[in-house]
C-alpha cells in the first residue's frame, strides 16, 4: 500500500511540472511577436486643391499636370490619382501603378516645389501678372495704382508719394483661403481680401484691378522739364505701346515701340520693345538695325486732374523728360 501510495505521489508531481505556464522571459500570449503596425493619420492640405502645370524638374516625361480635389481625389494627363498628406508630406497613387510617397513640399507664391522627386508645378491661378487699377490712367482715386504677382512668390505694389511720383513696396506673396498675404522683410504682413478672374481683381478696400499692364496704348506728349508741350508746337510727339498677343509670339517675344513726331504719318523710329520692370526701363531694338536704346520711365499722378501720365527720360535721374498722356487703348 504504501508502495502504491508512493508512485501516486510521483507521477501527480511530474504532472503538475510538465503544466504549460509563463516566466520573466517569455512573451505573453496576447501580445504579437511583431511591432504594432502604426495608425495613418490622413489630412488634406487645401493649398493643394488646385490645378497644377508642370514648369520644371528631372523627369521630362512626368505628368503634366496635376489637379488635386478636395477629400483625396484627383486626376493627372492620363488618368485618376488618389493623394493625401501625413505628417507634413504628400502621398499620391497614380491609376497606373506609380506612386509618390513620403515627398516634402513647399509652396513659393504661385510654385509648388516637390522635394523627392524633385518637380516644380505651377498653379493654373488668376492672380498671377500684372494688374492695373480700373481707369488708372484717366481717373485714379485708389491708393494702390498698380500690383504685381509673380509665380515664384515675389510681389510687387505701386503707389505714389506725396511728390506725385511712384514708388513700390516688394513682398513676398501666399495664398491664404481668402485670397492673398503679402510679407514684407519677414517680419510685417498684409492681408488682401480678395477675388480675381482671368479679366478683374476686387481687392476689399483697395478697389478693382484689370489683368493688364499700365505700359500699353498710344500716348501724346504733354509735359517736359521746360514746361507745357501743346500739339502745335514742334516738340509734340505720340508713342505706341504694343503688347504682343500669343499668337505673335511664333514670330516675337519682345512687345513693339513706335514713335511718331508733330504731324508725320509714318514713324520716326520703331522697334522691339523689352519692359525692364526691375530696372525701369524700356529695352527698345531699333527696327533699322542700329544699336540697342534704353528709355528709362516713371508714372506721374496729378490730383489736379485726376491722370497718371507716362514720363520717359535717357538716363535715370529725369532731368531731361517728355510726360505723355494716355490716349487710347491699341
Amino acid at each position: 500500500m504504501n508502495m502504491k501510495y508512493a508512485l501516486s505521489s510521483m507521477l501527480l508531481c511530474f504532472s503538475l511540472f510538465c503544466l504549460p505556464g509563463c516566466n520573466d522571459n517569455e512573451t505573453p500570449s496576447n501580445t504579437p511577436d511583431e511591432e504594432e503596425i502604426e495608425e495613418i493619420i490622413k489630412s488634406y492640405d487645401w493649398q493643394l486643391e488646385c490645378k497644377w502645370k508642370y514648369a520644371s524638374g528631372n523627369y521630362s516625361d512626368f505628368s503634366q499636370t496635376l489637379v488635386f480635389e478636395k477629400n483625396g481625389k484627383g486626376s493627372y494627363d492620363d488618368g485618376t490619382l488618389k493623394w493625401y498628406c501625413s505628417n507634413n508630406q504628400l502621398y499620391i497613387d497614380f491609376d497606373n501603378g506609380k506612386s509618390i510617397k513620403d515627398c516634402n513640399y513647399s509652396f513659393y507664391g504661385a510654385t509648388l516645389q516637390l522635394k523627392n522627386p524633385q518637380l516644380s508645378y505651377i498653379l493654373d491661378c488668376p492672380f498671377i501678372g500684372s494688374w492695373l487699377a480700373t481707369d488708372a490712367h484717366n481717373h485714379f482715386t485708389g491708393s494702390t495704382f498698380y500690383y504685381t504677382f509673380s509665380t515664384d512668390g515675389s510681389a510687387e505694389c505701386f503707389t505714389f508719394n506725396t511728390s506725385g511720383i511712384w514708388e513700390s513696396q516688394k513682398y513676398s506673396w501666399f495664398r491664404t483661403q481668402n485670397g492673398i498675404q503679402l510679407l514684407f522683410n519677414m517680419t510685417t504682413t498684409k492681408d488682401l481680401i480678395c477675388q480675381a478672374d482671368a479679366e478683374k481683381l476686387s481687392i476689399q478696400g483697395d478697389g478693382e484691378f484689370n489683368h493688364t499692364s499700365p505700359f500699353y496704348g498710344k500716348w501724346k506728349s504733354v509735359y517736359s522739364q521746360n514746361g507745357i508741350i501743346n500739339e502745335e508746337d514742334e516738340n509734340f510727339s505720340t508713342i505706341e505701346l504694343y503688347q504682343r498677343t500669343h499668337d505673335d509670339y511664333i514670330y516675337y517675344k519682345d512687345d513693339y515701340f513706335v514713335y511718331y513726331k508733330k504731324d508725320n504719318k509714318y514713324a520716326s523710329f520703331q522697334g522691339l520693345m523689352s519692359i525692364l520692370l526691375p530696372n525701369r526701363s524700356l529695352l527698345i531694338k531699333p527696327a533699322d538695325g542700329n544699336d540697342p536704346l534704353f528709355l528709362y520711365f516713371r508714372f506721374y499722378y496729378s490730383k489736379d486732374s485726376g491722370k497718371v501720365y507716362l514720363e520717359l527720360s535717357k538716363d535715370n535721374s529725369f532731368t531731361e523728360y517728355t510726360r505723355y498722356e494716355f490716349v487710347t487703348a491699341l
